[in-house]
């Protein structure tokens, strides 16, 4: 497929594979013969901090940063993580948002400081674009066997949904070279979930 340039971005915080997923999208794209540029911020991941991940693929991909507005896809990982992603969010962003929360210690530690509800984060997500899918990937990773394959859910979803160009046969590949040996049927089995529910959501976007 012969595709300009295609921008994913993908965040959450530390210890949710964010980077991982980002690097086996990479992967994928360049058995797919895409020119690629990735980058990642992650300051303070292993304190549970945001972590960003950037992945730009196509013909025409000069940089590895997504301009503000510019999103085709964004996976969050958590869905507060979201709502840090809404400025690279345009009307036709599909965002794909993992829907178990990961609460920030400083909410614990300062009462003034308060989680966002669901239907908030919902109502913000969607005044920006109204392609929002929201899905409980941990439940569906602890049934292929680990909450660790969550994010090989997440990739699955995207993939099953049609709004990630890249083959089902590389993606897959780029999974099974990218994750422990020890964990490859456990992740067989997220990819092949997460694609059954991305179908199941196909007619949303």
């Amino acid at each position: 497929m012969e595709i300009n340039h295609f921008n994913c971005l993908s965040i959450g915080v530390g210890g949710q594979g964010v980077i991982r997923a980002t690097q086996i999208l990479a992967d994928a794209a360049l058995l797919d013969k895409h020119s690629v540029r990735t980058a990642e911020t992650h300051g303070m991941a292993q304190r549970g901090g945001s972590v960003t991940g950037y992945l730009r693929f196509g013909s025409e991909v000069m940089g590895p940063l997504i301009p503000k507005g510019g999103a085709n896809i964004i996976m969050s990982f958590e869905p507060s993580e979201a709502i840090r992603a809404i400025p690279y969010a345009n009307a036709d962003t599909i965002m794909f948002v993992n829907i178990k929360p990961i609460i920030p210690l400083s909410v614990y530690q300062n009462k003034k400081i308060v989680y966002p509800s669901f239907e908030e984060m919902q109502t913000n997500l969607k005044k920006v674009t109204q392609k929002v899918l929201f899905i409980d990937a941990a439940e569906l990773a602890i049934k292929a066997g680990s909450i660790k394959a969550a994010n090989v859910i997440m990739l699955g979803v995207m993939l099953g949904s049609g709004a990630l160009p890249l083959s089902r046969e590389n993606l897959e590949k780029a999974i099974m070279d990218g994750v422990p040996a020890k964990a490859l049927d456990i992740n067989k089995k997220a990819f092949d979930l997460g694609i059954a529910k991305g179908e199941e959501l196909k007619e949303k976007i």
